[in-house]
Order: structure tokens, then sequence, then C-alpha cells
């Protein structure tokens, strides 16, 4: 008899559980500067307020530019030495940001950041991928979406306590810690036994196998697919570091503290029903759970939009914000990678990983210019219009995606 496999009774692997470890510790890192990066250059540096977007935009095409050499490595060598790789530059790249006090060093500095980033996200889920079963993966992604932001919401409340405007330092030390979070991560991976690491004799049978970047562009069924999740994220997560802080502040009014406690909202909601939504969504196709997802977000801004209009009460709309995106963030965040390594083949789990996170990575690079120039035109309100003008047309797209039924396991074995 084949049928789903039950998440009440089955437990991760224990070494799924260590790694997710991991990402929660690095998490901590991230949550310490993720509500601060643009008030830091703007605000703290003195960048105009479209340099700071355009830096952005920056670091996420230096990811995309070498993130096809990324998934071409981790095909040859396995995710292990990838990822470890990956955040011994990371740490070096973020240490260096507290340093940055000019234009250029930014962009400098951001390309090591950018290239650390790139090799660490697609490797982090190969390796999550080998570490559980298929019927397991849509689990394992949920498992580490629920502890990255049980990570950034703790690190979001402590940056809080410690930031202040009238004091750069206290920014600095903000970067400094988020370094030395890579350090911390890495160790838990160098405990990892046993996987994401390719033998000899398995590069020399990998090479044999045909197959490269134009099977990824040939999968019609992925290309659809990323093009759903490309625009879907360029009208949702690729405004929340400009677009959504700029006009908090600028608009609503909010002081740059109050952002935090918004993150820590949308941060904790997820930690604490990231699983309990993982459940349900065994109950829903994949593309209506998707469609739903884009359409939550779109709500989302519509929240922020009456920060801007009702100021009496814009701490509360943009808190609202922040929940109404994480219900979307829950539904959207196990989906995605599942479906990316189902369609792969496991010779090509790298490229199509790096494929996955190109879609992040564009939308990054458009999203924050986007953003930084409407807003540094004070055209708020044609930003915000567009943003949900897009999502209604991409919700109604990811509902007519044609994608693999959930994996089975066999449960008479």
């Amino acid at each position: 008899m084949f049928k789903l496999a039950n998440p009440k009774i089955e437990k991760l692997p224990k070494q799924a559980r260590v790694m997710l470890l991991g990402i929660a510790l690095s998490a901590l890192g991230n949550g310490l500067v993720l509500p601060y990066t643009f008030i830091y250059f703007h605000n703290i540096r003195g960048f105009p307020i479209a340099v700071a977007g355009l830096i952005a935009s920056y670091g996420a095409f230096s990811s995309l530019a070498i993130s096809p050499l990324v998934g071409n490595l981790i095909d040859k060598w396995g995710p292990k030495p990838v990822l470890i790789t990956s955040l011994l530059v990371s740490f070096v790249g973020y240490c260096s940001l507290s340093q940055v006090k000019t234009i250029t060093q930014a962009f400098l500095v951001t390309t090591v950041c950018a290239t650390g980033q790139s090799a660490m996200w697609p490797s982090q889920n190969a390796i999550s991928t080998e570490l559980t079963p298929e019927h397991m993966r849509e689990r394992i992604y949920g498992a580490q979406f629920a502890m990255l932001n049980l990570g950034i919401g703790i690190g979001g409340l402590v940056s809080s306590l410690v930031v202040t405007l009238d004091n750069p330092r206290t920014f600095e030390l903000l970067f400094i810690g988020d370094g030395i979070s890579y350090l911390v991560y890495l160790v838990v991976v160098l405990t990892l036994k046993n996987v994401g690491r390719r033998s000899a004799d398995e590069r020399i049978e990998r090479a044999k196998l045909e197959g490269g970047w134009a099977d990824v562009l040939a999968d019609k069924t992925f290309v659809k697919f990323w093009f759903v999740a490309m625009f879907a994220v360029l009208f949702s997560y690729s405004q929340l570091e400009v677009g959504f802080t700029a006009f908090s502040t600028s608009v609503s009014g909010l002081a740059p503290r109050d952002l935090a406690w918004a993150y820590a909202v949308n941060t904790f909601v997820i930690a604490a029903f990231q699983l309990w939504v993982n459940k349900r969504l065994l109950l829903v196709k994949r593309k209506t759970a998707m469609s739903i997802a884009v359409l939550l977000w779109a709500v989302a801004w519509v929240s922020l939009a009456l920060s801007g209009v009702i100021k009496s009460s814009a701490l509360f709309f943009v808190i609202l914000c922040q929940f109404i995106f994480a219900l979307g963030e829950m539904i959207w965040s196990p989906i995605l990678p599942s479906v990316v390594n189902q369609l792969a083949p496991e010779h090509l789990r790298g490229r199509y990983n790096a494929a996955g996170t190109n879609a992040w990575q564009i939308s990054l690079i458009a999203g924050p210019t986007f953003a930084g120039t409407l807003l540094g035109f004070n055209a708020h309100w044609y930003w915000l219009a567009g943003l949900i003008a897009g999502l209604l047309v991409i919700s109604i797209a990811a509902s007519r995606l044609k994608l693999p039924d959930r994996p089975a396991v066999n449960m008479s074995k």
C-alpha cells in the first residue's frame, strides 16, 4: 500500500536535525543586520537612497554571475566542500562590511558577501536533500525555514536593543556578529559525516553522464515553475530590504528600531507555526498553495499602504503587513525547494538548485533598484500599486502550473 508519510510519526534523520541547528545559529547573525542593512548604508554611511538600493541589486547580480559555476562545482565535488568554502567567504565578507566607509568599498565588500551567499544556499539545499528521503523533503525545507526565521527573529530583537543611529559603532558590531555566525554554522557542518562529498570514483562516473545546463533549460515544467517563482519573489521578498524599510520610515513615519518588532512578528509566527502549516499543506495541491501564498503577499502590501494613510496606527499596520506576509511565506517556503529537487536528476541537482537560487537573485537585482528608484522620486504609491497588481497576476499564473505529485512512500516496507 502506498500513502503519504504521516508527519506525526516519522522523525527527520538525526543529521538533518543537526543541519537545522546550524541553520538556526547562522540565522541569529542574519537577524542582527537584516532590518538595518539599508539604514546602515543610507543613514550611517550617508549613501544616497538610490545608491543604497543599487548596492543591494549589485550584490544579487554578483551572485547571479557566479551561480552557474556553483552549480557545476556542487555536481562535481558535492555540496559539502562548496558549503564550507561559502561559509568562510561569508565570514570575511560580513565582518568587512563593518568597516565600509565609501561607496567603492561597499561595492567591493558586497562582491565578497555575494560570492559566499551564492554558494551557500544551493549547497545547503543540496545537503538537506541528501539527508532526507524524498517523501520528507517538504518537511525538511519547512523545518529549515522555521529555524531560519527563529534565528532571525531572536537576532532582530537583540539588535533592536543595541542599535542606535547616534552611534555608528553599534551597526559595525552587528555586522561583525553576523560574520561570526557563519563560523558557528561551519563548525556544525563539519560534524556531518558521510554526506555531501564525491569520491574520485563518483566523480568519474558522474563525468560519464550526459547533461548540463542545456538539460535544465530544456525542462519545460521547471522553466515555467521558475518564471512564476522569479516574478513572485520580485514583487514580494525583493521589496523587503529597501522598499518596505524606506516606505515604513519615510512615509509611515516609523523609527528604524520599530521595524525590528515588525520583523520579529514575522519571524516568530513562522518559527511557531511552520511545522503545523507543513502538515496542512499535504491536503492542498502545490499549485493551489503557491497561488494562495502569492495572494497573501498582495494583501500584506495593502496593509503597508494603510500604514501610510492612517499614520496614527502606522505601527499596527506595518506589523500586520509582516504578519500576513509570514502566512504566505509559510505556504511558499516548503514547496519551492521540494519541487526543484523532485524535478532534478541526481547528477544535475547542483545545477537545478543553483537555477532555483537564480530566481531569487534575479529578483533581488531588479527589486531594490525598482523600489529605490521610485521611492527616490517620491513615487511611493505607484511602487505599491505595481506590487499588488503584479502579485495578482502571478497568483493566477501559479494556479495554472502543472507540477508533479508529491512523492509517495511504501508504508508496507
